[in-house]
């Protein structure tokens, strides 16, 4: 064979080669997604069937819940485990008469802050103040002057 000749086939050789290697490269990446895609697909589908089920327990949860929190049940549970009951008559004072027995400084025309004043301690001076104030005829608890 001459040189010319030679060198055509080799050319021809080598982009046969090269047709043969990218057709592979094309081969291997198409199933190389498509194993990904079906990998992902069930993966997918676990996702959707565990967000189910998830699902479904957060309902489940939501009732509880709604059934713990139920007032007739707290009530009960109030009474029997607590030993709760509900306040004897005349035992709740009025906003402003709480406020004013607990030392609330009070604002010109004797309207009192709004600002609610701790439970605890303010209870505990109603308490205290009820032995020492006189009950005015507007509902506002006022100390004796010593």
């Amino acid at each position: 064979m001459s040189a010319p000749r030679r060198g055509g086939a080799v050319l021809l050789v080598l982009r046969a080669a090269l047709c043969a290697a990218a057709l592979a490269g094309v081969g291997v990446f198409h199933v190389w997604s498509h194993t990904r895609v079906t990998k992902d697909g069930y993966r997918l589908d676990d996702l959707r069937r565990s967000r189910e089920a998830l699902r479904g327990e957060r309902n489940r949860l939501e009732i509880e819940v709604a059934t713990l929190r139920a007032p007739g049940r707290l009530r009960i549970l109030a009474q029997e485990r607590l030993g709760m009951a509900p306040p004897a008559p005349g035992a709740v004072v009025a906003g402003r008469a709480v406020a004013a027995a607990a030392g609330g400084t009070g604002r010109a025309g004797g309207e009192e802050s709004f600002r609610p004043a701790p439970a605890e301690p303010a209870v505990r001076r109603v308490a205290q103040a009820r032995h020492e104030a006189v009950a005015l005829g507007d509902g506002v608890i006022r100390h004796r002057p010593e």
